[in-house]
């Protein structure tokens, strides 16, 4: 008796992955925009970090907005782009205090002589307040950014998916 063979589907074929992995590709490409923005206003134009920060993290949710739209959710398109983009911005909007706080905390963590939560919370304080006299190691940004972008992108696929592209 030969047992009944099931095919298997290659779980690349699944619609929820295949979506999520066109918002991580979105999202990467928004991340490369972000720290080339980053980059440009922090090291180059020398803006203060947060205000360098909040300008990236608005020309990166540009690009993330029109991708998504385009391509990841693009069955969502019959709906009002304005209102999409509404919603788009305010679940970014939450992405963004995640991802700050996380990037601040991060690089406050390693620069924090006194290990205590205190001298944590002070060097945060100086980051976010600008008055921080220290300049950041880029490898110490890139990696905070990376680390707060790893975190938050799960906050923004599900809020993206069941709230400002719900089909």
């Amino acid at each position: 008796m030969i047992a009944e063979r099931q095919e298997q589907v290659p779980i690349i074929h699944n619609k929820d992955v295949r979506q999520f992995v066109k918002f991580v590709i979105v999202g990467v490409s928004s991340f490369v925009v972000n720290i080339g923005s980053l980059h440009v206003l922090y090291y180059t134009l020398h803006l203060q970090y947060v205000l360098a920060l909040t300008l990236a993290f608005v020309i990166s949710v540009c690009n993330g907005f029109i991708w998504n739209r385009r391509w990841t959710f693009k069955e969502a398109r019959g709906q009002a782009a304005h209102d999409q983009y509404m919603r788009f911005m305010l679940v970014n909007i939450v992405g963004y205090i995640l991802n700050t706080t996380i990037a601040v905390f991060v690089i406050a963590h390693f620069t924090n002589g006194t290990g205590n939560i205190h001298g944590l919370l002070g060097v945060a304080g100086q980051i976010v307040m600008g008055t921080a006299k220290a300049v950041y190691p880029q490898k110490l940004v890139y990696g905070a950014s990376f680390m707060a972008a790893a975190v938050v992108v799960f906050w923004n696929f599900f809020a993206n998916r069941l709230w400002t592209f719900k089909h």
